[in-house]
């Protein structure tokens, strides 16, 4: 049987199939720093946001927002970590509200290095 860590700063579980929600995702390519209104959200630290639309998608992910430079949450930053079909919810914005995002990157994905692509779930 496969365990699953939880991690105790953030409180998330080490699972790849299904990711912990995110408030918000992005429309377009953003600075991954900084606090910023996101799809309508205005931000605070700590925010976990789906980034979506980097023009280097090797950047695209899951990030826990700061007033200085993002990082990777902590369940989203390593190669253990994603696979083809881990999945995001999202749970705010004006226009990527209450969605459900899939991970379509080929495995292994890599972080840092694969383009990692995530469509709207069909319903």
């Amino acid at each position: 049987m496969t365990s699953i860590a939880i991690d105790r700063t953030d409180g998330l579980s080490s699972a790849t199939a299904v990711k912990g929600p995110c408030r918000c995702a992005t429309t377009a390519n953003i600075a991954l720093s900084g606090l910023q209104t996101i799809d309508g959200v205005v931000l605070v630290a700590d925010d976990r946001v789906l980034v979506l639309a980097q023009t280097d998608a090797t950047t695209n992910g899951v990030y826990v927002v700061a007033i200085g430079p993002w990082r990777r949450s902590p369940d989203f930053e390593g190669n253990r970590d994603v696979r083809k079909g881990t999945s995001v919810f999202v749970t705010d914005g004006t226009t990527l509200a209450n969605q459900e995002y899939i991970v379509t990157t080929p495995n292994p994905v890599r972080i840092g290095t694969d383009n990692i692509t995530l469509i709207q779930k069909p319903t």
